[in-house]
């Protein structure tokens, strides 16, 4: 996890929006639910294929943030919140926030300089 914490919590929060629509009863994902499932997938990779750079270390968090983001804005505007949205949100929510905490290190010694890996970064 020292080394992948972003990607692996960014993974895990794209496999709960698949899971989430079948949770409901339905077992039929709708157009805004696959939606969903589309900027996960994207926010997952998005996050695996951003490096870590000494001179913008938040560009993880960035990412998986503006697409967490996006997420609640399909919520939202797909006709209102209801119980299995409120559940969306809090996962996108805290995809961004576990993103950010999370632990990351690139093969050249570059870290984050913060969450539970919080020194300086290598020159």
């Amino acid at each position: 996890m020292s080394t992948a914490g972003k990607s692996i919590i960014a993974f895990f929060y794209a496999l709960a929006v698949v899971i989430v629509p079948f949770i409901d009863g339905k077992h039929t994902p709708t157009p805004a639910e696959w939606t969903q499932t589309a900027i996960a997938a994207a926010l997952a990779v998005s996050v695996y294929l951003t490096p870590l750079i000494p001179q913008a270390a938040w560009a993880k968090t960035a990412v998986g943030a503006v697409l967490a983001g996006l997420q609640v804005l399909v919520t939202v505007i797909d006709g209102g919140v209801s119980g299995n949205d409120v559940l969306m949100i809090v996962m996108a929510v805290a995809a961004a926030v576990g993103i950010q905490l999370a632990p990351a290190k690139s093969t050249n010694g570059v870290r984050v300089p913060w969450g539970s890996d919080a020194y300086a970064l290598a020159a």
